[in-house]
């Protein structure tokens, strides 16, 4: 239930509270009736409700970064500017040996490609599974 009673509850037509998840004069839809009579106004629909309020606050929730999320970018942002770094730094210095630029270039690229951590996935996934 949206209040979180599980025993029925005793209803009277006497406001007694400012919030209409505490009075005693509101229900919601869906809401059944066990004992006695009752005449019900609908005061008003969808959006507007308690439970549209709830739905739309609930619903505009943005997920935000975890923790481990934001380590393991901020891992990958090292990992890449050190790749990037010895990658430029090998291209100059290739070219300051003498090496062609084709030569230059295929040194940068096997160089970036070789600081790729290739078992970070398998590694993190390990990990997380192991804390869980």
């Amino acid at each position: 239930s949206l209040t979180g009673e599980s025993e029925p509850q005793t209803r009277s037509p006497e406001f007694t509270n400012e919030n209409p998840l505490e009075t005693r004069n509101i229900v919601f839809f869906s809401t059944n009736c066990v004992e006695g009579t009752a005449r019900g106004v609908v005061i008003n629909t969808g959006d507007r409700t308690v439970m549209g309020r709830i739905a739309t606050l609930a619903s505009s929730l943005e997920g935000g970064k975890t923790p481990i999320a934001v380590e393991i970018e901020h891992f990958i942002h090292i990992i890449t500017g050190v790749a990037v770094f010895l990658g430029v730094s090998f291209f100059i210095l290739s070219l300051i040996l003498g090496y062609g630029w084709l030569e230059a270039v295929i040194f940068l690229i096997g160089i970036i490609v070789a600081n790729v951590p290739e078992g970070l996935l398998a590694t993190v996934t390990v990990c997380l599974t192991l804390t869980a």
